[in-house]
C-alpha cells in the first residue's frame, strides 16, 4: 500500500508543475531575482526581473527582458538550495575572478530567502553558477524541475 501512495502522490505532483498543461507550452518561473554569479548580467538587484524557463534541453535564464543566456541541462554539474547555495556560488565566483570578471552583487549576503545556486559547465569549458532568488510560492516547482531535468539531487533539499 505505501508504493501506491507514493506513485499517486507522485503522479500528483507532477500533474501540479507548470507547463503540463497541453496549451501552457514551456514552464516559465517569473518571480525570480538573479543574486550573481559567474554570468554577467546587469540587473537590479532588488527587482524581481529575471526569468527562468525550460526549453529544449536547457534551462534558459532571461535578465530584465534584455539578455538571455541558455545553460543545456547536460552541462548542469550541481544543485544546491539555501545557505549551501550561497556558499558554493560564492566559492565558485571567487575562483573565476583570476580567469574573468564577475558580477558578484549579493552573493556573500546571509539570508532566510529561497535562493536556488546552479553549477554548470559554461561554453568555453570554464566552470560557471548563477545564485536564483525564487519567490516562496515557486521554488520547491522549480527545484523539483531542475532535479528532474538535469538528473542532480539538490543539496541541503528544503
Amino acid at each position: 500500500m505505501p508504493a501506491r501512495r507514493r506513485f499517486t502522490a507522485s503522479l500528483f505532483a507532477a500533474l501540479l508543475l507548470p507547463g503540463n498543461t497541453p496549451a501552457a507550452g514551456p514552464p516559465v518561473w517569473k518571480k525570480v531575482r538573479y543574486e550573481g554569479g559567474t554570468v554577467e548580467a546587469r540587473v537590479n538587484r532588488f527587482d524581481w526581473n529575471t526569468t527562468v524557463s525550460i526549453v529544449s534541453g536547457a534551462i534558459e535564464l532571461r535578465f530584465g527582458g534584455q539578455k538571455t543566456y541558455r545553460i543545456p541541462t547536460s552541462a548542469v554539474t550541481r544543485l544546491s538550495y539555501g545557505q549551501k547555495a550561497y556558499r558554493r556560488v560564492a566559492d565558485m565566483a571567487t575562483l573565476s575572478v583570476f580567469l574573468t570578471p564577475v558580477a558578484l552583487f549579493g552573493v556573500l549576503h546571509k539570508s532566510k530567502d529561497h535562493t536556488i545556486a546552479i553549477e554548470f559547465t559554461a561554453h568555453d569549458g570554464k566552470p560557471g553558477a548563477v545564485l536564483l532568488m525564487v519567490h516562496k510560492d515557486n521554488y520547491r516547482d522549480l527545484l523539483l524541475t531542475l532535479a528532474n531535468l538535469t538528473g542532480k539531487t539538490v543539496e541541503n533539499w528544503p
